[in-house]
């Protein structure tokens, strides 16, 4: 007997939430329960589009769904999954979870106690190249990741850290296994009310440090992250998508394929190895979605979990704050 597919619905068809419906519409794990947005012109325009059902609020969604995707803006996540959960329905919240701490705690709390699921959307822990990154560096005591963007009016309703640089945060979180020591951060409004360009330097508690630069008035994307620990240097490409590796030992890290060059040093002799890895091209969005489904099913756990979502919330307001005191 198959097991009975979860209703899923979305709330939220602008530019993000266009895709979740594409998704979720096809996926054949799911069955799609419909959408709705306050915006009944681009409600309208995606629910032709991939021909599923407009719902002409939330308490219609609520009523035929299992969980829901919640592709709003960030100041409306809160009441919006507060509904859905007290209504004991999952959620996948797109980051950032909320707009405070306070928030985001309440959240979870109202989960737990209705036996509900939240995910939230750090989509990069599903990027195949921040993946096979992660399996090749294990140790960093230094990571730079720039994240750099176009200006377009899209999402500055929340500075660049909420908007941005959040996706790094959770990253390094979950890279780095130390409590935080100390942050710095510095940044700058240009083209919106809120801020457009952010710098952070976050030091752990293991000596590790990170760099982070954001930015959303830049000329092109740029997503790079570059990482070292002993004797193993790392310059990823988000854009390309591609890791470049340099070591002085293999360390199983290379394959037989990677170019060795012999290089004299003040210290002798060193065996340097190069290797480009290319991932598998695999949808990220969809593997978030696939994650959601999993969970559902199974009642575990996401990848993403409310306290993940939360913890990098945390840093990211605490970066924002001092931002603000520096200006």
């Amino acid at each position: 007997m198959n097991k009975k597919k979860p209703k899923i619905g979305v709330v939220g068809t602008g530019h993000l939430g266009k895709h979740h419906v594409k998704h979720l519409s096809s996926h054949k794990g799911v069955d799609f329960a419909g959408a709705f947005d306050t915006n009944s012109k681009s409600l309208n325009n995606v629910c032709e589009e991939f021909s599923v059902k407009a719902l002409k609020d939330i308490d219609e969604l609520i009523s035929v769904c299992d969980a829901a995707h919640i592709v709003t803006p960030t100041n409306t996540h809160f009441d919006i999954a507060k509904k859905f959960l007290e209504n004991r329905k999952d959620v996948l919240i797109e980051k950032p979870m909320t707009n405070t701490v306070e928030e985001a705690l309440s959240l979870i709390q109202l989960a737990e106690k209705n036996n509900c699921i939240i995910q939230v959307g750090h989509i990069e822990r599903f990027n195949p190249v921040i993946n096979e990154l992660k399996s090749l560096v294990e140790e960093p005591h230094y990571i730079e990741i720039e994240r750099l963007a176009p200006f377009q009016a899209r999402g500055t309703e929340v500075p660049v850290v909420l908007d941005l640089m959040v996706h790094d945060i959770d990253l390094i979180l979950e890279m780095v296994d130390s409590p935080i020591q100390n942050i710095g951060a510095s940044g700058a409004k240009m083209m919106s009310e809120t801020i457009d360009l952010a710098h952070a330097h976050i030091k752990f508690e293991n000596g590790a440090v990170a760099n982070l630069k954001s930015s959303r008035i830049a000329q092109n994307y740029i997503r790079k992250i570059k990482t070292y620990q002993k004797n193993l240097y790392s310059i990823t490409d988000l854009m390309i998508p591609q890791t470049e590796l340099y070591g002085l030992e293999n360390n199983n890290k290379f394959s037989s394929d990677a170019k060795t060059q012999l290089i004299k040093t003040q210290s002798g002799e060193k065996t340097l190895y190069y290797e480009k890895f290319i991932p598998k091209n695999n949808d990220a969005l969809l593997e978030e979605i696939n994650d959601f489904v999993r969970s559902i099913n199974l009642r575990s756990n996401p990848i993403v979990d409310g306290q993940a979502g939360l913890n990098a919330l945390k840093i990211a307001l605490e970066i924002e704050n001092k931002i603000f005191l520096n200006e």
